[in-house]
């Protein structure tokens, strides 16, 4: 069957058919689904059935797993993926739950970021348990040439849990231990990215882990992130997406940011939400 590539109902992203992830990804098709990605910073491969096998095999052909700190939440026996939602005993904790639900870019705080996250449905609430994703490529396109001329070579400095600080009303998944917190110390990256596949500059980590911008004083530096932060993630950027089971959704992390929305524990299927998390960084290795 061909590859079919259409236009999504949302201000960016893409829908594929005619993929099987379970039997195997051809070469050309799999370079398809990189230039879909690059070209629309997000895609969504419909109507997939895959075991934990496949789909990490599948995973691995973007880039290399990056193992979440957070080790007490990783899949046992697959620990480059994560169980996301809200059926599991971990998730009856708040904080764990719901440890997303604010913008971010995944692993901004470490030194070498994710570039891609896939999101592969299983159980889908009938109402709720949307991921609200913004595209930051179009978002640093519409600032005015003033605003981009101020932040060119600012470089900001993350750290996670920043956005615990920030006044939000959020806390992310807390650290277990000392030990876990020391492996990710602060790290510096640039406001403006340039994207490292198609060189367009794009609007980075604006929230969430941005800790403080350097040589700029705290105020003034809370004050630009919070204003690119709302830029951002107006409506006219942002996509809500409804999970529906067997979507395998991939975003290119270098050019958006996201959050998931708030979900209660699961009572029954039809608030069920259950999603298998791969997130890789490096080249694809497809």
């Amino acid at each position: 069957m061909t590859v079919q590539v259409t236009r999504l109902d949302a201000p960016f992203g893409v829908a594929i058919e005619g993929l099987n992830v379970q039997s195997g990804v051809s070469n050309p098709d799999f370079r398809t689904l990189l230039d879909a990605l690059y070209a629309h910073r997000l895609i969504v491969i419909k109507r997939q059935q895959c075991d934990r096998d496949a789909y990490l095999a599948f995973g691995k052909r973007f880039g290399t797993p990056l193992r979440h700190v957070l080790d007490h939440i990783r899949m046992p026996g697959y620990p480059d993926m994560l169980v996301l939602g809200n059926t599991e005993a971990k998730d009856r904790d708040e904080r764990v739950r719901n440890g997303a639900a604010f913008w971010h870019t995944d692993q901004s705080y470490t030194a070498h970021p994710v570039s891609f996250t896939m999101l592969y449905s299983l159980e889908s609430p009938r109402e709720g348990g949307e991921t609200l994703i913004a595209d930051m490529v179009a978002a640093y396109e519409a600032l005015d040439t003033t605003i981009q001329a101020r932040i060119a070579d600012l470089i900001v400095v993350h750290q996670r849990g920043a956005a615990n600080r920030s006044g939000q009303e959020h806390e992310t998944t807390p650290f277990k231990d000392a030990q876990q917190a020391a492996k990710v110390p602060p790290v510096s990256h640039p406001l403006v990215r340039h994207h490292p596949a198609t060189g367009q500059p794009v609007l980075y980590a604006v929230a969430g882990t941005a800790a403080r911008i350097e040589g700029m004083a705290d105020d003034e530096a809370t004050q630009l992130l919070e204003q690119l932060k709302r830029h951002a993630t107006s409506p006219s950027f942002v996509y809500a997406r409804k999970h529906e089971v067997g979507d395998i959704a991939i975003y290119d992390t270098d050019a958006t940011m996201h959050s998931a929305t708030p979900i209660g524990v699961a009572v029954s299927e039809g608030n069920a939400r259950k999603i298998w998390r791969i997130s890789v960084h490096g080249p694809p290795n497809g």
